[in-house]
């Protein structure tokens, strides 16, 4: 049994495409979990009348605290072996679940150790779906398998993994004691490592399965103070918890971190005034963040030379760099913007 949990929130117009690609799969032994997060729009009743069509979908209508509350809640009634997940703005191909699984279920030795439990997680790849074009997502080319503590290594430093929940089969006992945080955006970058941590064998493959949507006001394109803190917090946390491992994770998560504080100077200047006076904490905490690491920064070549420029002017609260970077990022996005689905 594969548990496939789809949060919904407004996407009345995208909701159908999304419900029929599920019950449509080659794989037939689903139990679809629909957590309708407070819809306003008509889209819990879209919910209901597809329950009718199918038996194996079960609807919760619950108040709206956000896409990490809406997963919990299904990961909390999931009774299957397998959980998925799929935001109802997206679809899939029909036989995303029976290949998934099908890679999931095999063993065999993996260099010179026999894994007789299969997978624990199983990933792809997907096709990037703008307004007026289709694109495939960047990603290697061959199937792999990795291990162990590799699992955690290939995503952290080979990027080969891709950050987000929905390209991915997951054994369910990897959320025994896991959860997504609720109340913050990139929820999928908070956990990811945790799972992979958790993980003995994961499989990748090449195979686009899913159907992602550039939704030019989704979470992931808005740059909102709130979105900003979220992201620097994510990363602040993986230096806290996985920086200790060794001197490679150390420098790749403080690389990572360095990062976060660049996204929020590219976008503070965009914010208002209200948003830049309730994130004042937080640019705090970056300022000090690069003034504390600022030494080792620009002494060690690991670092680049892009990590070495943002601590070098996050050291200050310069007005004239933010709106400099955010004019610049604005210009260099309205450059390379492929056109996004506008609703």
């Amino acid at each position: 049994m594969i548990s496939v949990i789809v949060p919904v929130y407004n996407v009345a117009k995208y909701l159908p495409q999304c419900l029929e690609s599920v019950i449509g799969q080659s794989y037939r032994e689903l139990e679809i979990l629909v957590v309708d997060d407070g819809s306003t729009d008509g889209s819990g009743k879209i919910c209901d009348e597809y329950a009718l069509k199918d038996e194996r979908i079960r609807v919760f209508h619950t108040e709206n605290r956000g896409l990490s509350a809406a997963r919990n809640y299904g990961i909390d009634r999931a009774t299957g072996e397998y959980i998925a997940f799929l935001d109802s703005d997206d679809w899939i191909e029909p036989d995303m679940y029976e290949i998934l699984l099908g890679i999931a279920e095999q063993t065999g030795a993996v260099g010179d150790k026999m894994n007789l439990r299969g997978a624990d997680i199983v990933t792809c790849r997907f096709f990037q779906e703008y307004q007026n074009k289709t694109e495939e997502a960047s990603g290697p080319q061959e199937p792999f398998t990795v291990e162990g503590s590799d699992i955690l290594h290939t995503y952290i430093f080979k990027r080969e993994v891709c950050q987000d929940s929905w390209n991915n089969l997951f054994r369910s006992d990897l959320f025994r004691s896991v959860r997504f945080p609720e109340g913050r955006s990139f929820e999928d970058y908070a956990i990811k490592p945790y799972l992979l941590q958790k993980a003995e064998k994961m499989v990748y493959t090449p195979a686009c399965l899913l159907h992602y949507r550039n939704r030019e006001n989704s979470l992931s394109n808005r740059h909102s103070m709130k979105s900003l803190i979220d992201y620097w917090v994510v990363f602040r946390e993986r230096f806290e918890n996985l920086g200790c491992l060794s001197k490679e994770y150390y420098h790749v998560t403080l690389s990572d971190c360095i990062g976060a504080v660049g996204r929020m100077w590219r976008w503070y200047a965009g914010c208002s005034e209200e948003e830049k006076h309730q994130g004042k904490e937080y640019l705090d905490q970056m300022q000090h963040f690069c003034a504390e690491h600022y030494s080792e920064i620009m002494s060690d070549p690991y670092y680049s030379k892009y990590v070495k420029l943002i601590c070098r002017y996050a050291r200050t609260q310069n007005s004239m760099v933010f709106s400099t970077l955010y004019l610049m990022t604005r210009l260099y996005r309205k450059r390379n913007r492929n056109q996004h689905f506008s609703e």
